[in-house]
């Protein structure tokens, strides 16, 4: 699989991961900081099996119960974000960017992160005076936008 590395993830060392496990109430371990430092460097969206595969190439102790924890426990404490498979039974696909930003969902469950230019004026298009409107309506203050568009290949 072909995973794309994110400058910011490279560039974190244990010291500032520490520190960012610490901000969001989660523990650090050799473990965790395996999985999410590989979730981060990721731009393919994986699978909780497609990142397992990812990590085993640099810790190969790992196992997959950890994985499934470890992803859990990112997604609970907002490190991580969870996308669900728009296939019945399908696996989900995770991604550690947890900024507003616009997902593609391909018809072979590939996941792709609109370019963020192209995201921030797909959010910003959304009208103000309805999300407020939303808000009041329902009862519920909302806390972000996630869009998801379908799609599928042309080539």
């Amino acid at each position: 699989m072909n995973a794309e590395p994110d400058n910011h993830a490279q560039s974190l060392n244990c010291e500032e991961l520490r520190c960012i496990f610490t901000r969001h109430g989660l523990r650090t371990t050799r473990q965790r900081e395996s999985v999410y430092l590989m979730l981060s460097q990721c731009t393919t969206h994986p699978t909780a099996d497609e990142l397992m595969d990812l990590v085993h190439e640099n810790d190969p102790e790992v196992s997959q119960a950890t994985i499934y924890n470890t992803l859990e426990a990112l997604v609970g404490c907002g490190l991580a974000r969870r996308i669900p498979s728009r296939i019945s039974g399908g696996a989900c696909r995770f991604d550690a960017d947890t900024g507003e930003h616009v997902h593609l969902v391909l018809g072979d469950g590939r996941v792709l992160d609109v370019p963020m230019d192209l995201s921030l004026r797909i959010i910003n298009a959304v009208p103000s005076d309805v999300l407020e409107e939303l808000s009041t309506r329902i009862g519920v203050e909302l806390s972000g936008i996630k869009i998801e568009l379908l799609g599928q290949a042309t080539d």
